[in-house]
């Protein structure tokens, strides 16, 4: 409940498509209007001529608000490579990940490469909540990452280089053998505190400066398989899952409403210490003090806090 999802965006003639396809597909006209599929896009982005207009359909896998405000995200449809698309800020509100939405843009250069620069006024939700998978790589992978060019990955068990993130962007993880992969940061995470302790990092791989790089697009603790079984135990997953809301909120969206808070914590354990009702609309939560110890409730809700980063890596 808790991955994300595979977004692939290959250069057409190196990584996927045979070299016959990929003539084909660069030099069919695109009609103005017409919907394609986003893997014919992605085909065809890299020659066609700046302007050209495409209308396409998919889901947001990971988004990042870039210093000028405006926001870059990547979109895909299940097991089709991804695109990159570029909004103004008045037109991305519904480009957040796990929207499914439907846009219409024109080809421009975004900052990782060719990108589907947004029409104003073009962007619909379709459907919201959709689950998604990921790819599992090394960071020995970042010495030459062109073969998974833009595609979703998890980058586990990795440590920040330091506590902070700093306004530049910019930030590295070590792995266990010492190797080094650099991040890109959205805007609103700049200046918080890095995680702590062994950590998973999802995003896009893309390169930029001539490095390969991972976009972030969700940070979780490493230990969170022993956790969500800690939650099963205490009967926490009767209720909630991390993703999707169930009967109560799903936790990302509990630690999104609790992002900037810096008592969120010790307000989770107090919530789960002595009930609640009315904050998620009108069910109850039953006290959970009798049931689960303390130094329980706090692995839980500092983990539950940990999705506050699908919400900062996006804003």
């Amino acid at each position: 409940m808790e991955d994300g999802m595979k977004v692939v965006t290959h250069h057409r003639a190196r990584h996927g498509l045979g070299a016959g396809l990929a003539l084909a597909l660069a030099c069919a006209a695109p009609v103005a209007g017409a919907q394609m599929p986003v893997k014919e896009v992605r085909a065809q982005i890299e020659t066609a001529a700046l302007g050209t207009e495409f209308t396409l359909a998919g889901v947001v896998a990971a988004r990042m608000v870039l210093p000028d405000q405006r926001v870059l995200a990547y979109v895909h449809q299940p097991g089709q490579p991804g695109i990159a698309v570029v909004a103004a800020a008045g037109d991305a509100g519904e480009i957040i990940p796990r929207n499914a939405v439907k846009l219409a843009g024109k080809t421009g250069t975004g900052p990782f490469g060719p990108a589907l620069m947004v029409s104003p006024g073009t962007v619909a939700t379709t459907a919201t909540n959709q689950m998604f998978t990921f790819a599992a790589v090394s960071a020995a992978l970042f010495q030459d990452a062109s073969a998974m060019a833009g595609r979703y990955v998890q980058l586990a068990n990795v440590t920040f280089a330091v506590p902070k993130f700093d306004v530049s962007g910019r930030a590295e993880v070590r792995a266990a053998g010492g190797a080094v992969v650099p991040l890109r940061i959205g805007h609103g995470a700049l200046g918080r505190e890095t995680p702590s302790g062994p950590t998973d990092v999802f995003g896009v791989v893309v390169k930029a400066e001539g490095r390969w790089q991972l976009a972030a697009a969700r940070f979780l603790p490493a230990n969170r398989k022993a956790c969500q079984e800690l939650a099963t135990s205490r009967t926490c997953l009767t209720c909630h899952t991390p993703d999707v809301k169930v009967v109560g909120p799903a936790y990302r969206d509990i630690a999104a409403r609790y992002r900037n808070d810096a008592d969120a914590v010790s307000k989770f354990i107090a919530q789960m210490e002595a009930g609640s009702t009315g904050k998620w609309g009108t069910n109850v939560m039953a006290p959970l003090k009798a049931l689960v110890p303390p130094d329980d409730m706090n692995t839980l809700a500092t983990w539950v806090f940990s999705y506050r980063w699908d919400a900062l890596l996006a804003e």
